[in-house]
């Protein structure tokens, strides 16, 4: 019934309402375009009518209240939300626009990991925050439907926050609670952690990494100016320059106050050669040109550069080419310094204004292959697992930790619903950072920082500075696809 209801009524959700991974995303999308077309009162089959409901029937505004507010802490604060608002009893008139706003979400986060993403109470929270006319919402403390926590514990009585006219039992089936580890896990843990502690190499000093950043530029605001310095190391680039070169021109940021500084190294292609040529003629149209050279001399199959193996040595090659651009390539003139792969091929025009607009220091907009598709960049994610079991031991490879991905970690791409996110982790291709803290110290580790290299371990330790790093899920950029 549902079905044909969709297909007649919302015809342009019907692919991504077939396309959920679980049943209970389909309940949850079917609430709302259900409270849309009929109006009236929704509730979940675990919630228990204790009181008329006539108090609220006569609002033209969509009735909801908040869950208890220690219910999903961390998402919460992950997510910047404010309130975490219940979807299993809601109350609207028919045809509400607020519906409409948040359905046309629907089909964006069709594939987001997390089911409250996707369509759940976070979607919800969202969408609600994002509406333009904030007085459409009559939202209430938890006690109005929702008086007993996921714990069983209770609210405070009647007439402390408001009536409360019906229960939530907390009847879910959709999800798992964690069981307590058996021995084979806990011995697993064991293996895993003595294996990770024998191979785990040199790592950084804590203290002695963040006492090397110079404590006066951690605690300057933002920059006001707007000269940026573009850096970009590139290495068997040649198919990538004129592309880049060209969208590079579409920025809409005055010429006059860009810099760019290339840098390249061991490249087989003729890199360098083609690089000189096609920037030949730009000397007069940017701020400065400057090109330099790193040797590492390393050399890795680019059909095996993912391999786990190899990442250390990889990614510590990747952090000291950026050293060397922040060494012979930033000064004092420069504003922002402007990360940029070489094949990232599109990007918003104004992607400069978006990033300085947020008032932080470190932000990353999400990175993908194709628009709406998946993160590409996912050393920018989030951590949702704080657990140290055998899996986060399992997945430490020479001294890095390498989780799978979609395992204990959120990435842009699933967090569309948010226009900024504080991140543990940032991504290269394409990264704003105050120049000011590369010149006070804040580099790229080239050896592990708390199990994490270049780009991950720079936000690490920013973020253990006081300085988080920002994601903007809904600014894309893209990458050509490996």
């Amino acid at each position: 019934m549902l079905l044909e209801f969709i297909a007649k009524h919302y015809p342009e959700i019907l692919p991504a309402y077939c396309g959920y991974r679980n049943g209970v995303q389909r309940a949850d999308a079917a609430r709302y375009m259900l409270l849309h077309h009929f109006g009236g009162v929704y509730a979940d089959l675990d919630c228990e009518c204790i009181a008329p409901f006539g108090s609220i029937m006569d609002e033209d505004r969509i009735v909801l209240c908040e869950e208890p507010d220690h219910h999903a802490h961390e998402q919460k604060k992950v997510r910047n939300l404010p309130y975490l608002l219940f979807n299993g009893t809601m109350a609207s008139p028919p045809g509400h626009p607020f519906w409409q706003h948040l359905i046309a979400r629907l089909p964006l986060t069709r594939d987001t990991r997390d089911v409250l993403d996707s369509t759940g109470p976070f979607l919800l929270t969202a969408a609600q925050l994002s509406f333009p006319d904030q007085t459409a919402f009559s939202i209430h403390p938890n006690p109005l439907f929702s008086p007993i926590d996921l714990d069983g514990r209770v609210a405070p009585p009647e007439g402390t926050h408001g009536p409360t006219l019906s229960i939530h039992h907390w009847a879910g089936t959709w999800w798992s609670p964690v069981k307590p580890r058996p021995l084979l896990s806990r011995l697993r843990r064991e293996f895993y952690r003595a294996r990770h502690e024998l191979t785990k190499g040199k790592q950084m000093d804590v203290a002695a990494a963040q006492a090397s950043v110079d404590r006066a530029v951690i605690d300057r605001p933002p920059p006001s100016g707007g000269n940026i310095a573009v850096l970009v190391p590139l290495r068997d680039a040649v198919d990538h320059i004129a592309p880049f070169l060209a969208a590079l021109e579409a920025l809409e940021h005055p010429a006059e106050r860009i810099k760019l500084v290339f840098c390249e190294g061991d490249s087989t292609d003729g890199t360098w050669d083609r690089l000189n040529e096609a920037t030949a003629a730009l000397t007069h149209r940017y701020r400065d040109v400057v090109f330099l050279r790193k040797q590492l001399g390393t050399h890795i199959d680019r059909e095996k550069r993912s391999k786990r193996a190899l990442q250390r040595v990889r990614r510590a090659g990747i952090a000291a080419v950026r050293n060397h651009l922040i060494e012979h390539g930033l000064d004092e003139t420069d504003d922002w310094a402007l990360w940029m792969d070489i094949d990232v091929w599109h990007w918003p025009v104004d992607i400069i204004a978006r990033m300085t607009a947020t008032g932080r220091r470190i932000i990353v907009p999400n990175c993908t292959t194709s628009p709406g598709g998946d993160s590409f960049d996912l050393n920018s994610f989030v951590s949702v697992s704080k657990r140290r079991d055998y899996r986060y031991y399992r997945a430490m490879r020479n001294g890095l930790h390498q989780p799978p991905a979609k395992d204990g970690r959120l990435y842009l791409s699933d967090l569309r619903n948010y226009e900024k996110i504080e991140l543990d982790g940032v991504g290269g291709a394409v990264l704003l950072v105050d120049a000011a803290l590369h010149r006070g110290g804040r580099r790229f580790p080239e050896i592990p920082y708390k199990f994490l290299i270049e780009t991950e371990g720079f936000a690490a330790l920013a973020k253990d500075l006081g300085i988080s790093p920002i994601g903007l899920p809904q600014v894309e950029v893209h990458h050509v696809p490996w």
